[in-house]
């Protein structure tokens, strides 16, 4: 056969298609291609090619514009989560995380030479009473005025955390000459009394401060922090500690007797003595208070002073006050089928605000009595006045569902608080139960007489009974006698016992028959 060759202007072309084609699949998509004069299927070809090239690099192109803000887009959101992540949402200071990152850094910086970083937490002392009194969103708004607060004393560079709840920290990663002083001038910025939303609050807060050592992590440091602000809170004035290594062997003592605590619930360590309420015109035993003790295996009796304010840091109080109920209400029906007392004795246990704010408590004290066979009539309850008793929608609830069934309500403690008078017309209790600081001095002191006389006529001035409490000598007695009022408790009469003991005088303290 003979040979076939191309024109030599067709087999340019064609060298050049193969070139574009290449550079094409290369991502070169200029192709310089021009057709010849010719018009025929080559030049079709080229035009094609060059139409193809530039539709692909235009796809290219809104490819890598979608790429670049799809990437934008992308880094924008990773930034917001960073700022998620390491932020409070409700007041905008640091979160937990960002704090533990900081003092990482901060000691790192440490061990390095630099200045130790010293940490400071704080906890709002009534933030709870002020979330169940005014709502959710008063308490809210406390949160933002103290992180508002705290950002107006602190200096550019330290960081201020919001924990949790009602916890903030401060870390000063520099350290700073006083951190005592600079944390009470914090402390007196949270305390000033505010107005939000018509309700004036002063939130208080106690705090503790830890300086780091090259030994110290950040969980240690946390740790010795927390631990001084415990012991804080403790305290009734100057509410600033610096952590000192004591307080952390007490803060473990503390932890291991809680631990027993949760043990001995439920268990017959937990058991109540009684002390008589007496009938002060006739001495007749009419009621009795019981009162919690722990009989601890190797401690031996502990005292509620000892350990109440644990139970309601480990909320036990109201396993603690169930266990007291039942073995009161239990005691008070032996007493009767034995004849050791008549139907009008009663037995009085304590609780808390806290309790009267739980909404199954009426129905709680409603269900021990169906239990023993027992009328609400025989029952009293006394609330301590001193833990925040606020009169609000809750505390009336129950009070008003105890008064329905028949319990007798008492507030106790009265005289110790600072709202007893506002409230003595706005809660619907039957009585008080009068301080025993009270009636200290009477009757030497004519002072201390009128202003016992002023109490008792307020008190009877709102419709209510007076167990007057603390009553340890003849003539305080005598002077109550004198002065008019009913019903009194204290040493002189009897000290608080186990059943076993008052059983043998109950009988013999009955109200005489008519």
């Amino acid at each position: 056969m003979a040979d076939i060759s191309l024109p030599p202007e067709a087999d340019s072309r064609i060298e050049r298609i193969v070139a574009a084609i290449l550079g094409i699949a290369d991502g070169k998509f200029e192709t310089g291609m021009e057709p010849s004069g010719r018009r025929d299927e080559i030049d079709a070809i080229i035009v094609g090619i060059n139409s193809m090239a530039a539709e692909i690099a235009r796809i290219y192109r809104d490819l890598d514009q979608r790429v670049a803000e799809r990437t934008t887009l992308l880094e924008e959101a990773r930034d917001k989560m960073q700022v998620l992540a390491f932020s409070d949402p409700l007041t905008g200071l640091a979160n937990r995380s960002a704090l533990l990152r900081q003092l990482e850094h901060a000691m790192d910086r440490h061990r390095r030479g630099e200045p130790a970083p010293v940490l400071m937490l704080l906890d709002l002392d009534a933030f709870k009473d002020i979330n169940d009194t005014h709502g959710h969103s008063t308490g809210d708004d406390v949160l933002c005025l103290v992180a508002d607060r705290l950002r107006s004393g602190m200096r550019d560079g330290d960081l201020i955390a919001r924990l949790g709840g009602d916890e903030f920290a401060v870390l000063l990663p520099q350290g700073a000459p006083r951190p005592l002083e600079l944390g009470r001038r914090l402390i007196a910025l949270i305390n000033a009394e505010t107005t939000i939303s018509g309700v004036p609050v002063s939130p208080g807060a106690s705090m503790g401060i830890a300086e780091a050592t090259t030994a110290h992590d950040a969980d240690m440091l946390l740790q010795e922090a927390d631990t001084a602000m415990y012991v804080a809170k403790q305290l009734t004035r100057d509410k600033v500690r610096e952590f000192e290594p004591f307080m952390l062997y007490e803060r473990q003592q503390r932890a291991v007797l809680l631990t027993d605590l949760r043990g001995a619930l439920g268990t017959e360590q937990i058991y109540p003595v009684y002390q008589p309420i007496v009938d002060i015109p006739t001495g007749a035993w009419i009621g009795a208070e019981a009162l919690v003790r722990w009989r601890h295996p190797e401690r031996g009796v502990v005292m509620p002073g000892q350990f109440l304010e644990l139970a309601e840091e480990g909320r036990l109080l109201p396993r603690l006050t169930t266990q007291i109920l039942e073995a009161a209400l239990g005691d008070l029906s032996a007493w009767r089928e034995r004849g050791l007392v008549d139907e009008s004795f009663t037995v009085h246990i304590n609780v808390t605000p806290a309790e009267l704010h739980m909404l199954d408590f009426p129905d709680l004290i409603r269900a021990a009595l169906r239990r023993h066979r027992m009328p609400a009539t025989c029952l009293g309850i006394e609330i301590t006045e001193h833990n925040m008793l606020s009169g609000d929608s809750l505390d009336r609830y129950s009070l008003l569902a105890l008064s329905r069934m028949g319990v007798h309500t008492n507030i106790d403690d009265f005289g110790t608080g600072y709202s007893s008078i506002s409230y003595l017309n706005k809660l619907p209790v039957d009585g008080v139960k009068l301080d025993r600081s009270i009636i200290e001095g009477i009757p030497a002191d004519a002072r201390q007489v009128a202003l016992v006389n002023a109490v008792s006529g307020l008190i009877t001035a709102c419709g209510l009974e007076c167990i007057v409490e603390g009553v340890e000598t003849a003539e305080q007695h005598e002077a109550l006698l004198r002065m008019g009022f009913a019903s009194a408790q204290g040493y002189y009469y009897c000290r608080p016992v186990p059943a076993t003991d008052l059983e043998p005088a109950l009988k013999g303290h009955q109200r005489p028959t008519a």
